[in-house]
C-alpha cells in the first residue's frame, strides 16, 4: 500500500495508516498543547515546540524530535506534520 501524507493531509486535514495506531500526517493551523509524549516529522512548513522550561525547538521541513513533556505546538503560519504516538 502507498500513501502520500502530504497530500492526503492537505487535502483531508489528517491521514492515518489502516492499522496503525497512534500515527497520523495531519495539518496543524493555530497553537495547541499536548500533554503525552510525542514524536515529530515536519514534512512542510515550520513547526515551533514550546516547552516547559521556557526552551523550544523550532522544525522545519525534513526535520524531527521527540518530546517527552508537556508542550505546546506553534505552528509558523501553517505545517503538515507527522504525528507518532508511542
Amino acid at each position: 500500500m502507498k500513501l502520500h501524507l502530504l497530500r492526503m493531509a492537505k487535502a483531508q486535514g489528517q491521514a492515518r495508516f489502516p492499522g496503525v495506531e497512534g500515527f497520523e500526517a495531519r495539518v496543524v493551523q493555530a497553537p495547541e498543547a499536548v500533554e503525552e509524549t510525542r514524536m515529530y516529522l515536519v514534512l512542510e512548513g515550520e513547526l515551533i515546540i514550546d516547552l516547559p522550561d521556557r526552551s523550544y525547538l523550532h522544525l522545519r521541513r525534513n526535520e524531527a524530535a521527540q518530546v517527552q513533556q508537556p508542550h505546546n505546538l506553534v505552528p509558523v503560519n501553517s505545517a503538515v506534520v507527522v504525528v507518532w504516538k508511542p
